[in-house]
């Protein structure tokens, strides 16, 4: 290997090494201890100095995953394709059926590592949420739970790999995943993560009103009304409609069924079609 080859290779695990952090929602504070400081990292990011070998597998490890599967990262994943995988999935969601042929071509053909089968995964979830067909295997949705549990300080990854995935997961597992994510409400409800923070947990309560799991979905909505987030407006309407659709399952009057639907008709003006369309199919269905 050429000097040349050393210092591009060099440059590739500092920017992925970067990449990555910040990818996850970690801070340099929050990777950093006694072995390798903050400064170190801080150092090692911008090019300053290098990582020997020892304390750069420790800081590896900090990123909640193994030296093997940063490497596979370094080789064949950079996560600006993740940020545009979100994107896409978010945009397929509300879509209908003219985004099945996007998200099948975003499913990768052979897999290198964890993170790409959880992304297949995050992908299929979609197509399902959206067909009504099934395209998750059992042995995935184990896969999720078991990555997701065995997760004790959870990232933006997997607050990400939740959101996509709720809908197939077995009701004691959105549960479970969904007071886990509680837990880390102080990391988490904050900054840039606030808004998909928010998002996953309503989207745990659309999903026990989903199964009319009305405990369960009683105790979510106690909870995300303790947040504050007046100041976003598709995150008030969702949660407000789905408070009304979950009114209604609890008690199904006309009057309920009245509030749900002037408020449908209310907000339909503010041009959010996809997310009236998707809570006007629930609520004609509830209400057969």
């Amino acid at each position: 290997m050429t000097r040349v080859d050393e210092m591009n290779l060099y440059f590739d695990v500092r920017q992925t090494f970067q990449e990555l952090r910040l990818a996850r929602g970690y801070t340099q504070e929050d990777i950093s201890d006694e072995t390798v400081s903050r400064s170190l990292i801080s150092k090692f990011e911008s090019g300053k100095s290098m990582l020997g070998a020892d304390k750069l597998l420790h800081a590896i490890c900090h990123l909640n995953m193994t030296p093997n599967e940063f490497v596979n990262i370094l080789t064949h994943y950079r996560p600006d394709r993740m940020q545009e995988l979100y994107d896409t999935l978010t945009q397929i969601r509300f879509s209908g059926p003219q985004g099945i042929n996007l998200a099948m071509k975003l499913i990768i053909p052979e897999t290198r590592d964890k993170f790409q089968r959880l992304s297949n995964i995050m992908i299929k979830s979609v197509i399902q949420h959206v067909t009504g067909k099934t395209y998750v295997l059992d042995d995935e949705k184990i896969m999720v739970g078991n990555y997701l549990n065995g997760i004790e300080n959870w990232t933006t990854f997997e607050v990400t790999l939740f959101f996509y995935t709720c809908p197939i997961l077995d009701i004691g597992d959105i549960n479970w995943f969904g007071e886990l994510l509680l837990g880390q409400t102080q990391y988490f409800y904050s900054g840039s993560n606030k808004p998909l923070f928010l998002n996953t947990l309503i989207r745990v309560y659309d999903c026990m009103l989903i199964h009319q799991e009305i405990d369960y979905a009683e105790f979510f909505r106690a909870k995300i009304k303790g947040f504050d987030f007046v100041a976003d407006l598709n995150l008030t309407i969702k949660f407000q409609i789905l408070s009304h659709l979950h009114d209604y399952i609890r008690d199904s009057t006309a009057e309920n069924l009245s509030k749900a639907s002037a408020y449908l008709e209310k907000v339909a003006a503010l041009g959010i079609a996809p997310i009236i369309s998707y809570c006007q199919d629930r609520l004609d269905k509830v209400s057969k």
